[in-house]
């Protein structure tokens, strides 16, 4: 099971203020943003919003989806920012720190993430192999507090912070998994982001989930959060 391995014992959290936004005082023409899943079309349109509001560098991951993502970077780069393209396994820490590494290499630092990538759920979580069910949480719903809790220590150490948003899977899949009613397994996003957010607040950052929605309508919340 993939659990956060930042707790709270770490930092000392007296006088933190959980509920700050942080991040809004460095323009997006300075921000290097991170969008998971640049290949499929929700993680397209956020990176390509995020372009379009003028981001200075947008790097994009993908995992198996590489044409679809090529197609992205180009995109990216057609439309003026800065862009970078790596292969990540969101559900594997290691890949994930990797990724995180090279980034900061190439350009410095990582001012916002957006956890855009996603995998189909089976038509029936009930029915499902526990394979397939496990899979699907493990992508759609752990993988976002995983990185999250690997690029917290990247935007500790920046002066200005960082941004991480992550978003919800839609509610009757929520209450899909709660019925199953299966010890250890999160029903939603927020239920494994939530306790990482005075940890985050702590080192600066601002921790969102966003509600599940058509990708435009994600890219959209998401241009509004990170120019503040």
């Amino acid at each position: 099971m993939i659990t956060p391995n930042n707790g709270p014992q770490d930092v000392d959290l007296v006088n933190v203020n959980s509920d700050g936004f942080y991040h809004v005082s460095l323009p997006i023409a300075e921000k290097i943003c991170l969008v998971t899943g640049g290949g499929q079309p929700r993680g397209m349109a956020v990176a390509e919003a995020l372009t379009r509001a003028g981001a200075k560098t947008v790097a994009i991951t993908y995992s198996v989806d590489r044409e679809a993502a090529h197609e992205t970077y180009v995109s990216v780069q057609t439309l003026g920012a800065g862009c970078l393209l790596a292969r990540m396994d969101v559900t594997d820490r290691q890949s994930i720190r990797n990724v995180l590494l090279w980034i900061t290499d190439q350009v410095g630092k990582i001012d916002v993430l957006v956890n855009a990538e996603e995998t189909s759920w089976p038509e029936s979580l009930g029915s499902a192999p526990a394979d397939e069910r496990l899979q699907a949480v493990g992508v759609n719903i752990r993988a976002q507090a995983l990185t999250a809790d690997e690029v917290l220590p990247f935007m500790g150490v920046q002066k200005t912070g960082g941004l991480v948003i992550g978003i919800a899977v839609e509610d009757d899949v929520s209450a899909a998994i709660r019925s199953l009613g299966e010890p250890g397994t999160p029903a939603s996003v927020a239920a494994l982001i939530s306790p990482m957010t005075a940890l985050a607040a702590s080192r600066q950052v601002t921790l969102k989930v966003l509600p599940f929605g058509p990708p435009d309508r994600v890219a959209a919340a998401v241009v509004d959060l990170a120019t503040g």
